[in-house]
């Protein structure tokens, strides 16, 4: 599969490094599905509603593979080409790509970037030790979807008079790419740089781990990262539905 996956991977990211993640990891929707065309000539993998991967050989395209492929995943009720809840490689299609989708009667529903810094700090500060109270904090705060993500990645929190008033994870995702999130303060402690703080510690615990660059995904939060740490767009992604 790894093999398939450096054939066929058209993403920015190195498909086939995550590849026993993106094929056998769960997602809230539970465990994926996963389809091999032929002699690895092509290769779906769903999680409930949502199309995860689609990747046909290089050389082994227009032969009506991905349209297969994508028909069998359909069969099985999917009806999103994005990303599923707390296990995805890229938010949706890569712009310029998203044509295969629409030719066959998606819509689409959205559009969104990820980000990239290499601003990435000295000095870190340990981790979470005990993570379980964190998780919760998540899970209260931000929903069950960011407390599955959050709970496979590295987390770091912040506290006021005992109370957690934040979080951010890192390598949560796509865990070998230098993948940031997800992350969240409580409103009512918004405005107060603690969700800069927090970013800061997960960059300069991905420069202890050996990373140059940091990719930030799925976010709108364009602004606020280019302030925090000098990240800037870098590839953007479309979501799409089927035609109802």
């Amino acid at each position: 599969m790894r093999e398939l996956f450096a054939r066929a991977n058209d993403a920015p990211y190195d498909l086939a490094r995550v590849a026993e993640e993106k094929c056998f990891g769960a997602g809230v929707a539970g465990a994926p599905e996963v389809r091999v065309w032929g002699d690895f000539a092509g290769v779906s993998v769903t999680c409930g509603a949502w199309l995860r991967i689609l990747a046909v050989d290089r050389a082994q395209r227009r032969r009506g593979i991905g349209a297969a492929l994508l028909r069998d995943a359909e069969s099985r009720g999917v009806t999103g080409i994005g990303a599923e809840a707390g296990n995805y490689f890229t938010p949706g299609v890569l712009e310029g790509q998203e044509q295969f989708f629409l030719k066959r009667g998606y819509e689409e529903t959205a559009r969104t970037q990820n980000l990239e810094t290499t601003e990435l700090p000295d000095s870190w500060q340990p981790a979470t030790g005990n993570r379980q109270p964190v998780l919760d904090f998540v899970r209260r705060m931000f929903g069950p979807v960011w407390a599955f993500e959050a709970a496979r990645g590295i987390l770091f929190h912040a506290e006021e008079r005992g109370a957690i008033t934040g979080f951010a994870a890192h390598e949560a995702n796509n865990r070998g790419l230098g993948f940031f999130g997800p992350a969240g303060v409580a409103r009512a402690h918004r405005g107060k740089g603690i969700g800069t703080k927090l970013l800061r510690a997960c960059l300069a615990d991905a420069r202890r781990l050996g990373y140059a660059r940091v990719i930030i995904p799925w976010t709108d939060s364009i602004e606020f990262y280019a302030k925090a740490c000098g990240a800037r767009v870098a590839h953007r992604f479309v979501v799409l539905r089927s035609a109802p």
